[in-house]
């Protein structure tokens, strides 16, 4: 129990201190209408992935919130996966990492095509390298109900750090 305890509290202290730490440089490519964000640096690494889905609750029982929630982390977690193992191989992928970085380059400096074209093949290859790590390192983000539309929005996110944080915590629970 106290192995449990003190994993929380260093989960909570390291998410507590990345959460803060803000990064000039940090460039955000949507995939998939807005529902899949692909945060990296200018220099081409890798920070994070996050992923949104939404499902609505059909009915008034105390459960079918958590029924809504578990359903929608599942989607997003799905998404990701199938955005590795599809959408990061695809040539559309460079195609909108190098037009994201040729817009925010425009209002900043100037890079050539070529030099965004190879940045956004490092940030491929940085995620196709880190991809088991980074489907075994996502965690429910926020999760937001919304009593109009009686549905439940999660955002389930995995990254560099986080996948390190995973892994600190598993070897802790061994």
């Amino acid at each position: 129990m106290n192995k449990l305890l003190l994993a929380l509290f260093s989960v909570t202290l390291l998410f507590g201190c990345s959460a803060t730490a803000k990064k000039e440089g940090l460039v955000t490519t949507d995939f998939l209408g807005g529902n899949l964000k692909i945060i990296y640096t200018k220099s081409g690494e890798f920070e994070s992935l996050s992923s949104i889905s939404s499902v609505k609750v059909t009915s008034d029982l105390p459960s079918a919130k958590e029924e809504a929630v578990t359903l929608a982390t599942v989607r997003a977690r799905r998404q990701i996966a199938e955005f590795l193992n599809t959408e990061v191989n695809s040539e559309r992928f460079v195609t909108t990492v190098t037009k994201t970085l040729q817009d925010s380059e425009t209002a900043s400096g100037t890079n050539s095509m070529t030099l965004n074209s190879k940045i956004a093949n490092e940030v491929k290859e940085s995620i196709r390298q880190k991809s088991n790590a980074l489907l075994k390192g996502t965690f429910v983000e926020s999760e937001v109900y919304d009593s109009n539309t009686k549905t439940i929005t999660v955002v389930v996110k995995t990254g560099v750090k986080e996948s390190g944080i995973s892994n600190t915590v598993r070897k802790l629970m061994n």
